[in-house]
């Protein structure tokens, strides 16, 4: 038996999906990801930087040697790390001295980042500084944070 069916094809509803808005959010959401990840500037570390009433600010940098506060590094004061293309912790200070030397001989114009914890003392610094000086390297600077101008008023 056969049933005659009439096909209305009118009366039903298809229902569609409009990606366009998808998209255009999930490209916004591609293009802020990438610029702010872009400003993200040695975050592993975690150091408390000094304040200074008068900086400036360094265009590019070649080296940073990073001094944390803490146990452990080459006089158990605090790590110690030296990042050219990629962070390495430093264990002594033989080795940062060859690090240095190795960074001299590439780039004698190059300009060395220091970034000491504002609780690291000064010997510290002071001893970076000398050996930064003895293999040579003339062009470096200390990192600090600006102070605002209501601080620097009281």
């Amino acid at each position: 038996m056969k049933f005659n069916r009439k096909k209305n094809h009118s009366k039903l509803v298809k229902a569609t999906i409009d990606l366009t808005p998808l998209i255009d959010v999930v490209f916004q959401l591609l293009l802020f990801f990438m610029l702010t990840s872009t400003f993200v500037v040695q975050a592993s570390i975690p150091v408390e930087l000094s304040k200074s009433d008068s900086s400036e600010q360094l265009e590019q940098k070649d080296a940073t040697v990073t001094l944390a506060y803490g146990e452990g590094g080459p006089d158990n004061q605090g790590e110690i790390y030296y990042t050219e293309d990629n962070e390495v912790p430093i264990k002594s200070w033989y080795e940062l001295t060859r690090a240095m030397e190795s960074f001299y001989e590439r780039r004698p114009e190059g300009l060395l980042l220091i970034r000491p914890d504002r609780r690291v003392p000064t010997e510290r610094l002071v001893k970076v500084l000398g050996i930064a000086n003895s293999v040579g390297i003339k062009h470096y600077g200390i990192a600090a944070i600006p102070s605002t101008t209501e601080e620097t008023t009281q």
